[in-house]
């Protein structure tokens, strides 16, 4: 009586609720960042101004345990619509980060919605996230700039767009979503309002072709906000919009058609202008034009939209006088909006993306200063600049930037070096790994708090002046072991201020083994009065130039050899080595020179001479149809310049000499395989191709098989199959058929390819056990086990009596009970019998265990059961 008592008062309060709360049409949370951890919420809500029932105030969950009851603070009617808007504001205190899902839920929505069941007994309810983290910033949500109260025409094309304003700059991403009803659960039977409605993931366009029932419908769909946070795109909230869309009959008429324009992009301090054209193609229609979006909303300069008078056919202009406030990275969405004069308007929507992007920093110059650069350039005429980024490359690369082009591109070869900080820090000294001889190029862009960054600066080069000796050849002479030969030369210091420091000068060289570091003392030079010192040449010879390189560096002295002017950039030999596969051998090298070698041309031995056999602009060049087990023998030769035209060119360097021998290292292609996952027979048979006929390998030998029993477990071996046409197996695991296959393919020498695409198969398990058995001997149904089963790991079967005691225990799943007692062995008597019994049944993702409870008969003994 109580339960029916409490069925009939909550009858009575969902009655009260149809009676007095049938209002809700639209509404979404907005929550905006205040300071520290406090945060202001606007709940806004679009009721039918007709409805008895009106909501002073709101209670809302603010996701983090709180629940506020808060007050209305605006009111907007239109009774033309019959349409209440309210605004319910209120601050809280968040404790600290997190990711907080505010919510309201507010009875009823209005009745007779067509896509939702039963509309007048469902709750409203719409959520918002907001993300507190310090990675990410504070933020502000998105609001909406277009009314969640529309009209459609019945088999007529729809379109809206809500026009997304996220007052932070952040992208905006959009997606359909489900009406949320009582408790903020998905409503149950809710549909959406038809095959072809849908939301553009990016500009938030929803499209709807065509409505073809008369009413009202109501949509919901969020729009996520994304931020680029160190490189990575970050989720930083979302909102929920649930809004009302009103299908009335229309004459026979076609919506208005906007001229799309296309995205653009501006520099900061100039003027956008251009112009929107519309036109309605009924007789005797008229267009209102307008236009919504974010540049209308900034503080500082928002942009302005001319609307016509309506016409037939109308053209506004679109102006705003952009300005440095306005750089960021995402762009600015606009939306224009045509709406004609029928009795019961039709719309149509156009959005473009205007991206505002900064000025370059202006007159950059790069100044040589010792064996640095001095970088100084312009402050940026943007003053919420908050500082620099440079960019390096060797040699002029010819950069203009495309249209809308910012920051300084990867194709340019240019590779970042450093960051200043503030808008007044215009200059850098470069100091970073130069070079003498090299000119080097740099841009700077300019950068901003939000993540922007500004077109990059004209391209301005220096080359470091010659104030110490340049090594121009490092070249292997002969290739020995103990009797090696390289040859070292250098060009003179012509650009040394011989007044501040006066000779006679001197040469020291220096060597390593190695790529880097030269340290070891091994020739020094005669003194000379002049710059142009005659010994810029040294043959080092007794060294082992075939097993490592070496590298040298010459070191410049003045004042008779007593003061060290500075070192030469260290330059290495080019090395080579090879690597051997199936009839081809890899020649690779490695080098440390100063300048930049673009050719390398490699020679082979043969018939007692050198060969050009090919020529490589990488580090590495494939010599092929080789016979294995021969040896092949190579030395490469080098091409390169410094960039400054000053210094002798081209720069001819020769490696030593190597050998090798091609061998077989190459395995077979990978097979694809097939499965067919029988799981009733049950049985798995795995197909796989032929490499022989796959990719041509005529040496495959066989093929590997391996298993795991479960999705993630540990592959095993479980066949090698020898000859490349067995391409056949099949498998059982016991009594299952799940699992995953791998499988190999090997060649006559033993290399084993790549693993196979996984495949993977599961079983269909039964296990079901009879209702009666009689253990009397005749040989029919004497024993009490199930029947054919499949994809069984193990059971625990229990048989009790009707006083509960267990008669019988088996962990076999044939389990063959012949109907006697586990403990004595005596047949029991003729009766009931209840059993529990554990399966554990073998699946793809894991074992899966189901229990079965059941009763079985025992007949044929003769007695019935007796109290024990």
């Amino acid at each position: 009586m109580r339960a029916l008592r409490h069925l009939l008062l909550l009858s009575g309060l969902f009655a009260a609720a149809f009676a007095h709360a049938t209002h809700n049409r639209a509404g979404e949370i907005i929550v905006c960042h205040v300071q520290g951890l406090v945060y202001q919420v606007t709940i806004v809500t679009h009721t039918k101004l007709s409805a008895p029932a009106d909501r002073p105030d709101l209670v809302l969950d603010w996701g983090d345990g709180t629940v506020d009851t808060i007050a209305r603070t605006n009111i907007i009617d239109t009774p033309s619509q019959d349409l209440r808007r309210s605004e319910y504001v209120a601050t809280h205190t968040y404790s600290g980060p997190g990711v907080y899902t505010l919510q309201f839920d507010d009875q009823n929505r209005n009745g007779g919605v067509v896509n939702v069941p039963n509309s007048i007994a469902q709750s409203f309810c719409v959520k918002t996230q907001l993300v507190i983290s310090p990675v990410t910033g504070n933020n502000c949500s998105v609001r909406f700039l277009n009314s969640p109260i529309q009209n459609a025409c019945l088999n007529q094309l729809w379109t809206h767009n809500p026009v997304a304003f996220d007052p932070d700059g952040d992208s905006l991403s959009y997606e359909p979503a489900v009406c949320l009803g009582l408790f903020c659960e998905p409503i149950p039977g809710y549909s959406f309002p038809g095959p072809n409605y849908s939301i553009n993931p990016l500009d938030g366009t929803i499209t709807w072709n065509a409505p073809s029932q008369l009413g009202e419908y109501n949509i919901a769909f969020i729009v996520r906000e994304w931020r680029r946070v160190n490189g990575q795109w970050r989720q930083v909230g979302w909102v929920t919009r649930d809004m009302q869309i009103t299908v009335l009959p229309c004459p026979d008429q076609q919506p208005p058609q906007i001229v799309d324009r296309n995205d653009t992009c501006v520099v900061a301090n100039t003027l956008l202008a251009f112009n929107v054209q519309a036109s309605d193609p009924n007789a005797g229609q008229t267009v209102n034009l307008t236009a919504l979006g974010a540049p209308f909303q900034v503080p500082n300069s928002p942009a302005t939209f001319t609307s016509p008078p309506p016409a037939q056919n109308v053209s506004g202009t679109f102006n705003w006088n952009t300005n440095c406030s306005h750089v960021r990275p995402q762009p600015y969405q606009v939306v224009f909006s045509a709406t004609d004069n029928a009795q019961v308007p039709l719309q149509d929507y156009s959005s473009m993306n205007i991206t505002v992007i900064a000025p370059p920093p202006l007159n950059p110059v790069a100044t040589p200063s010792g064996n640095a650069i001095q970088l100084n350039w312009d402050a940026s005429v943007c003053s919420n600049a908050n500082g620099y980024r440079i960019y390096r490359r060797s040699g002029l690369f010819g950069y203009t930037p495309a249209y809308c082009e910012t920051d300084v591109p990867e194709y340019t070869g240019y590779q970042f070096i450093a960051a200043v900080n503030g808008v007044g820090t215009t200059s850098y000294l470069d100091e970073s790994d130069l070079v003498f001889g090299n000119q080097y190029c740099y841009m700077v862009v300019a950068t901003f708090a939000n993540g922007a960054r500004s077109i990059a600066s004209v391209e301005f080069c220096a080359i470091l002046d010659r104030q110490v000796p340049v090594i121009t050849h490092v070249s292997v002479g002969l290739t020995d072991a103990v009797a090696g030969v390289d040859t070292v030369r250098w060009s003179n210091a012509y650009d040394l201020d011989t007044l501040s420091r006066p000779g006679p000068y001197q040469f020291k060289l220096y060597r390593g083994t190695g790529f880097s570091t030269a340290t070891e003392h091994i020739w020094t030079s005669g003194l000379h009065p002049f710059l142009a010192h005659p010994d810029t040449q040294f043959i080092d010879i007794g060294i082992n130039t075939r097993d490592q390189a070496h590298v040298y560096r010459v070191e410049f002295l003045g004042d008779d050899g007593n003061t060290s002017i500075g070192f030469s950039n260290v330059a290495s030999s080019v090395f080579i080595s090879t690597v051997p596969n199936d009839e081809q051998l890899t020649v690779q090298w490695a080098l440390n020179t100063p300048w930049i070698n673009t050719l390398y041309e490699v020679f082979r031995f043969e018939a007692g001479d050198w060969l050009l056999v090919g020529t490589s602009s990488t580090d590495s060049y494939v010599d092929t149809g080789l016979v294995n087990g021969q040896e092949y023998c190579y030395y490469v030769r080098s091409t390169g310049a410094y960039s400054d035209d000053a210094i002798v060119s081209p720069l001819i360097n020769y490696s030593q000499e190597v050998c090798g021998i091609p061998v077989d290292l190459t395995p077979p292609c990978v097979p694809v395989v097939s499965l067919d996952n029988d799981c009733e027979l049950p049985l798995n048979t795995l197909t796989w191709t032929n490499p022989v006929n796959a990719c041509g390998d005529l040496d495959t030998f066989g093929y590997n098989v391996y298993y795991s029993d479960s999705l993630g477990g540990e592959f095993v071996l479980i066949a090698s199959l020898v000859g490349a046409g067995d391409t056949l197996f099949t498998h059982i695991n016991n009594s299952s058929v799940a699992g995953c296959y791998l499988v190999t393919a090997l060649d006559s020498v033993g290399n084993e390819s790549a693993f196979s695409v996984q495949v993977c198969g599961d079983n269909c398990p039964e296990y079901t056990l009879p209702n009666i058995f009689t253990p009397n001997g005749d040989g029919v149904n004497d024993l009490f086990g199930p029947f054919p089963y499949r994809g069984v790991k193990s059971i625990d079967l229990q048989v009790f009596n009707r006083w509960g005691q267990p008669v019988f225990e088996s962990l076999d799943p044939d389990i063959t009970w012949n109907g006697t007692h586990k403990d004595n062995g005596e047949p029991l008597s003729d009766g009931v019998y209840y059993y529990v019994c554990n399966v554990i049944f073998s699946r793809l993702a894991g074992d899966e265990v189901i229990t079965l409870k059941g009763y079985v008969h025992l007949l044929g003994s003769g007695s019935p059961q007796r109290l024990p």
